[in-house]
Order: C-alpha cells, then sequence, then structure tokens
C-alpha cells in the first residue's frame, strides 16, 4: 500500500496519549501534520522525494522553510531517527495491528546521533504491505502506532505548499522570533 491516511499516535509507557499527528503518504510523497505539539503552533512537514525538497510549513503564520531532502530522515521521521549500526532482530510471531497482520520482532540496535553512540531495543510490528512499522514500542515502554489507517490516494494539493504561504529563510523566522524590526544591533566596544 503506498497510498493510505492515518492517525500516529504516541503513548507513554501507561498507555496515554502524548502525541498525535495525521499522516498522508503518497507515491513517494509524505505529509505529517502536526509534527512538534510541543511548540505551540501548527506545523506541518511534506517530503518530495520527486523534487528531493522537504517544506516545514507553519499554519498558524502561514509560513514555510524548503531544504534539500535527506531520503534517510525522509525514512526515519515517522518511528526514529539517527544512524543504525549492528541491527540485530529476533522475531517473536505474529499479531493484528489496525487490522493488518503483522510480524512482531524485537531489534537491537546501535544508533549514532550526532557522534554519540547508544544501543536500543524496541519491538516492532510490521504488515507486509505497508513501508512503515504499524506499531514500535522503544526500551522505555513509549509506542507510536498508526491507527485509523484509510487506503487510498490522499488529494495532491495535501503535498503543496499554499499559494498564499510565504518563504522564510531558517527555522527562528518560521517560529515568529525574528528580530525585532527597528532595532539596530549592538555597537562593537572600541578597539585598542
Amino acid at each position: 500500500v503506498t497510498d493510505y491516511t492515518a492517525e500516529q499516535v504516541t503513548m507513554d509507557e501507561d498507555g496515554k496519549p502524548i502525541a498525535q499527528s495525521k499522516i498522508y503518504l503518497s507515491s513517494g510523497k509524505m505529509r505529517v501534520d502536526d509534527v512538534m505539539p510541543q511548540s505551540g503552533s501548527h506545523l506541518i512537514v511534506i517530503y518530495r522525494s520527486d523534487l528531493k525538497k522537504n517544506f516545514m510549513l507553519n499554519a498558524d503564520k502561514k509560513t514555510y522553510t524548503e531544504s534539500e531532502l535527506n531520503e534517510k530522515e525522509m525514512a526515519g521521521a515517522i518511528m526514529s531517527s539517527g544512524h543504525i549500526k549492528n541491527r540485530k532482530e529476533k522475531m517473536l510471531g505474529e499479531e493484528t495491528v489496525s487490522g493488518y497482520r503483522c510480524s512482531k520482532r524485537e531489534i537491537e540496535a546501535e544508533i549514532v546521533v550526532m557522534g554519540y553512540k547508544n544501543t536500543t531495543r524496541s519491538i516492532v510490528w510490521q504488515s507486509p504491505k505497508f513501508d512503515l512499522p504499524l506499531r514500535s514500542r522503544s526500551d522505555s515502554g513509549q509506542v507510536t502506532e498508526l491507527q485509523k489507517i484509510q487506503e487510498g490516494r490522499p488529494a495532491a494539493a495535501l503535498f503543496e505548499v499554499p499559494a498564499d504561504y510565504s518563504k522564510v529563510s531558517n527555522m527562528m523566522e518560521l517560529m515568529g522570533d525574528e528580530q525585532p524590526k527597528g532595532r539596530r544591533p549592538p555597537k562593537s566596544p572600541p578597539k585598542g
């Protein structure tokens, strides 16, 4: 299944939802709505492998940034991040998640993020019908799951930056934290 819409729900170790996003996938394009709810802004990420670009949109301020697409970033955007080394898998059987039969595996991997190595253990429920795992549980007990999966092609407009959005140059501007206008930078102290 390459075209679908789903709710991505992240729950703490007690099963209490702590984050929820809507995701849309369509033939090499992906959109994640409300990617960082803790930011206080409605942020959207659009990955476009056909354009080799990704876009971060601030729906509240109608602004966006554009950058070169990092394929590893796109692949890891939903369930994990970092560079994986020394991956080991152990089959734990099969279970059904969101109505789809999945193989359940324990994965132990060494992940390198910004030069730091960390060994993680997670359990992943993977359906042969989808590229993304339908559920994953980290060694801390946090669970991320795709729910309310609706097969079918999402509207093409979901993967476009709306015409009334303004392009900004960085995340600070995207979040609305730009320098106040009209203020001069402080003068440097006299030399000598």
